[in-house]
């Protein structure tokens, strides 16, 4: 039987982000058990766009949750660089959600303005300050809302950089390692690996889609269910990306050589296939947002399972009645820009400090 002072379930952006925490707090023995490899999941899947004003909430607890993370941003891919020798891809270029076609230009310049009166950055420039700054960009462009404080960052090379940092300060990755089984006890948890058991003061499950269906045999059943999302990439010729451009559903995202296309969303249970109708649905955002992405091939495509959340929110609490098991799961579309602060609330659960943020609209409420 191993012991440990927190283990943690799920090696995705958050859980990895959890044990970067912990092993900089006091003396805690800590362990990272991940079924597949770290960010296996919807984590290396995603774009990394860190969207807080484009984001869709005007208001509300959500949008200042994002707000406190994507301040912590700069610092922390700072000191990953510093530590491990990482560059996570952090480009804080801005985003241009984009205006195609009339109707679209109203509801953007009033974004703008709200998002000025929240103390939020933000300006609209016309069609032809667009083509400035894109030059690429569909012909029928009317203008854009700029987000210069909206960067986006390489969600699997933070992924590294944070497991990286977390095992050179003692934390234990176990790779391969699936959880099946949790049994709180009055002092610790015994948790069922594939290579044995080991006993945790605390536990944080935080394995995403997957969350769920662990926690079942305690009886819980947390509002989270897998939501699919499909995204290519192409590398085009003779045609630069300088911005994340957005328009409705619609996304792309420069990526090193390539140019990152997104996305889908389908709620199809665990069923990661890419789809014909996904991919010609990434094909029409490209041609909307610039032509000359969508007219280069698809290099490679893929799809992730995003842990969404059916209370528009995510989950960062202990569990009522279960103290010792902690979730930090349901971040939807938000996980690797909300992986700095939850990583922050989870690591000042365990410690018993007061929160950087009032937990109180993240709990678990039995239904």
């Amino acid at each position: 039987m191993r012991a440990v002072d927190v283990l943690i379930v799920g090696a995705g952006v958050i859980g990895a982000a959890v044990a970067e925490a912990l092993s900089r707090v006091g003396n805690l023995r800590v362990m990272l058990c991940e079924r597949g490899t770290p960010g296996c999941e919807a984590s290396n899947a995603a774009a990394g766009v860190l969207a807080v004003a484009s984001g869709q909430a005007r208001t509300g607890v959500l949008l200042a949750l994002r707000r406190v993370s994507g301040a912590m941003f700069p610092a922390w891919v700072d000191r990953l660089l510093d530590e491990t020798g990482i560059d996570v891809g952090y480009r804080a270029s801005g985003a241009l959600s984009l205006a195609l076609a009339d109707d679209d230009v109203a509801g953007l310049r009033a974004l703008v303005e709200h998002r000025r009166s929240q103390g939020i950055r933000g300006e609209w420039v016309d069609a032809a300050a667009v083509r400035g700054l894109e030059p690429a960009v569909h012909p029928h462009v009317r203008g854009a809302a700029v987000f210069p404080d909206d960067h986006s960052v390489d969600s699997a090379r933070l992924v590294a950089a944070l497991i990286a940092a977390a095992t050179r300060r003692g934390v234990a990755v176990s790779a391969g390692a699936a959880v099946h089984a949790l049994a709180p006890g009055p002092d610790s948890v015994r948790v069922a690996v594939d290579d044995g058991s080991v006993d945790a003061g605390t536990v944080v499950v935080a394995a995403g889609a997957w969350s769920r269906d662990l926690l079942l045999d305690l009886g819980v059943r947390i509002p989270v269910r897998p939501a699919r999302g499909e995204m290519a990439a192409v590398t085009p010729f003779g045609c630069a990306v300088r911005h994340t451009l957005m328009a409705g559903d619609g996304y792309i995202v420069p990526h090193g050589d390539e140019v990152l296309v997104g996305s889908t969303t389908a709620f199809v249970g665990f069923d990661k296939h890419v789809t014909a109708g996904g991919l010609a649905a990434l094909r029409a955002h490209a041609a909307a947002l610039v032509p000359a992405v969508a007219a280069a091939p698809f290099t490679r495509t893929w799809a992730g399972l995003r842990p969404c959340s059916t209370i528009r929110r995510p989950i960062i609490a202990r569990l009522p009645g279960t103290p010792r098991v902690i979730v930090a799961t349901g971040h939807h579309r938000n996980g690797v820009l909300l992986a700095p602060v939850t990583a922050r609330l989870v690591a000042d659960l365990v410690i018993g400090a007061p929160p950087v943020v009032s937990l109180a609209p993240f709990v678990y409420r039995r239904h």
